[in-house]
């Protein structure tokens, strides 16, 4: 699955896939398999410039992410993995964020201990341009003569997808995606299952399927989120849509008599606009599919993504307020908070995700997320105090999410990442963050104990001695750093990206009733620089 860096998680509000005004589909926009990749100029978190140029004669994985993206997250551990694997091969990697700021790159990067340099650039960047950008993750391998030999808009999994693609780049080739799950796609989106050529009823009935057949396909694609099983080519999917919806625009717009007819082809045609970039023409084409179907959702969610991408930050508000009324729900609210900030009404936004909070307090999941988003509102408007107690929230309700919900570690996880981007952004003095952890354990660490994932930040180089207090007699509080665990205290140094990993392990070695309150100071040269705090749950 593919995730919009607009809305997330999808909602009544799902826009549509892309199709085409004429019967002759066009070719999606964005570098094509084959031909040389764009050429780009990018500056890592760390500050080095980095160029297409600079990896001739590697081959180059280019991964394009977000912390917020749950396929981002799922597919990461196996990138570290062929990272690694690839290290001496002449195989270089890069990650690229497109939507958030180079201290939430850092934050994220440190806690998944991602091995290769990282850039964080506006989704509005050259790049992002360049490459159509427009789902998340995207993974692009070019070969060491700088061609183009995988687009994969979709999360790698498993890993052996991404080796083929490497592999296959390496000997100037391109490995096909061919599973059982694409299979099922082709033939959904068969033309031969849609045919046009009856009378007038007959048309309108197969325009109609196509246009489910879609959204189906759609619908499909989302439900493989997490399964390894149903990978898929999502570019390819979409030129098979985009063939699909072109037949049936075209037979469509001869016959078409009333608003049921109108709305559907002005809805398609908005479609074809928005999947080639044509925002003006998109914006107006769902301005049409409104005038003959008022509230129509799929039309209004269309319009205010051609909004966004036009930059018309008030016309957005305008619609997603629209879409929050008809359609009140936590991601209808986020939504129209989000788009409230970014037009620069913080107070307004604040009230939306106040909503959206009340309308999620009983599903942990829901309150998770829609704090997440909130904290990150507040971040950029430069609030650090409600941001912080926004990702406090965010972490408590994901605390609430029962065990073997991914959700649970994701959202723990983003939660702390926002505290860490905070301290990180500050960028003087030290700080730490305590969060349950997540993920496999450090090598070293002991098993049946009670773990946290502690984040210290603080200047590049700076040398900071760690102590665990509060814990019952006989308990033992651990901290597992670089391969080595010792109890009770320890001493680390802040690597050059301004954050270090440490897992902290309690170790309780004799019963004891009620919550047990186990505090971390920091001291550097003898002197008090940070505290946290945790309630420890046996």
């Amino acid at each position: 699955m593919t995730i919009s860096s607009r809305v997330w998680p999808a909602a009544a509000i799902v826009l549509a896939s892309v199709c085409l005004r004429a019967a002759q589909a066009q070719e999606l926009p964005g570098p094509m398999v084959g031909q040389p990749a764009p050429a780009f100029t990018l500056t890592t978190v760390d500050g080095k410039t980095v160029r297409l140029s600079d990896y001739r004669g590697k081959t180059l994985v280019l991964n394009v992410w977000g912390s917020w993206c749950p396929p981002c997250r799922l597919e990461t551990p196996d990138l570290v993995a062929e990272a690694h694997g690839d290290a001496g091969r002449g195989v270089a990697f890069l990650g690229i964020d497109t939507t958030e700021p180079a201290s939430m790159v850092r934050a994220f990067s440190a806690a998944k201990e991602i091995p290769y340099p990282q850039v964080a650039t506006s989704g509005t960047s050259a790049f992002a341009t360049a490459y159509d950008i427009r789902n998340y993750p995207t993974t692009f391998v070019i070969g060491p003569d700088g061609v183009l030999r995988a687009r994969h808009a979709d999360n790698l999994l498993p890993r052996a997808q991404l080796h083929a693609y490497i592999v296959a780049a390496q000997h100037g080739e391109s490995a096909p995606l061919e599973t059982a799950f694409q299979a099922q796609l082709d033939a959904l989106l068969a033309p031969a299952q849609y045919p046009f050529d009856g009378d007038a009823a007959s048309v309108r009935a197969n325009a109609a399927k196509a246009a489910a057949a879609i959204a189906n396909a759609d619908d499909l694609e989302d439900d493989a989120m997490d399964d390894s099983s149903r990978d898929h080519d999502l570019i390819k999917t979409q030129a098979e849509e985009e063939r699909l919806r072109a037949a049936a625009i075209a037979a469509l717009a001869p016959i078409a008599s009333g608003d049921a007819d109108a709305a559907l082809l002005a809805r398609l045609r908005g479609d074809e606009d928005a999947a080639l970039g044509r925002w003006h023409d998109a914006y107006a084409a769902y301005a049409d599919a409104l005038a003959h179907a008022p509230g129509d959702l799929a039309a209004l969610g269309g319009q205010a993504y051609a909004a966004s991408e036009l930059g018309d930050t008030a016309r957005v508000v305008a619609v997603d307020a629209q879409i929050a009324a008809l359609a009140p729900s936590a991601p209808a609210f986020v939504t129209l908070g989000r788009a409230q900030a970014k037009h620069g009404e913080v107070a307004a936004a604040e009230l939306a995700f106040e909503r959206a909070q009340q309308i999620a307090a009983a599903t942990p999941p829901s309150l998770a997320w829609t704090n997440l988003y909130y904290g990150r509102m507040e971040t950029d408007a430069g609030n650090r105090a409600k941001a912080r107690a926004a990702f406090a929230r965010a972490a408590a309700a994901a605390a609430q999410i029962a065990a073997g919900d991914p959700r649970r570690d994701w959202y723990l996880e983003q939660a702390q990442e926002g505290e860490v981007a905070l301290d990180v952004a500050r960028g003087r003095g030290a700080a730490l963050s305590l969060a349950p952890w997540t993920g496999p354990d450090l090598p070293g660490s002991v098993a049946s104990t009670v773990k946290y994932r502690l984040v210290v930040t603080g200047v590049a180089g700076a040398h900071l001695d760690l102590a665990a207090s509060g814990l019952p007699q006989h308990w033992i509080g651990s901290f597992c750093t670089d391969r080595v665990c010792a109890p009770f205290r320890t001493s680390v140094v802040v690597p050059a990206d301004g954050v270090k990993v440490v897992e902290f392990q309690v170790v309780p070695t004799t019963p004891h009733g009620g919550p047990v309150h186990v505090r971390i100071d920091a001291t550097h040269g003898g002197q008090a620089a940070a505290t946290v705090a945790a309630v420890v749950r046996v």
